[in-house]
């Protein structure tokens, strides 16, 4: 591995500014803001329209983006969280630990399998 150089004050300057414009569940803002006010959007357009079809189309629309979107909102959390632990360990003078952090980071683990609700379970 090569030197670090971090100023942690920096760092943490930086990941206060990236979580702001990944917002909180339930803020209002950033990109889990925007997420929550697509869903309630979408939502109430359905329950508007007298149209099958429209329906449809919005429920399409959302089966194939909010994977994409909270795909996007998980691998920032997981780039903040790893970045984060990563300098905390770098100031702790646990370099090793700072390394595994890093390499972590942006690591999202798959999702677990959805159960069937009727019928036995069987792992894939």
């Amino acid at each position: 591995m090569s030197t670090w150089d971090i100023q942690p004050a920096e760092v943490g300057g930086v990941l206060k500014t990236v979580a702001g414009h990944l917002g909180e569940q339930g803020s209002g803002e950033g990109l889990v803001g925007v997420m929550e006010k697509i869903q309630d959007d979408i939502e109430t357009m359905g329950t508007y329209t007298d149209s099958p079809i429209v329906n449809m189309a919005l429920g399409e629309f959302a089966s194939h983006y909010f994977p994409i979107m909270k795909g996007m909102a998980s691998l920032t959390i997981s780039a903040v969280t790893g970045a984060s632990q990563a300098t905390t360990h770098y100031m702790n003078g646990n370099l090793e630990m700072a390394e595994d952090a890093q390499e972590n980071a942006g690591v999202v683990p798959e999702p677990e399998p959805k159960r069937p609700m009727y019928g036995p379970y069987v792992p894939q």
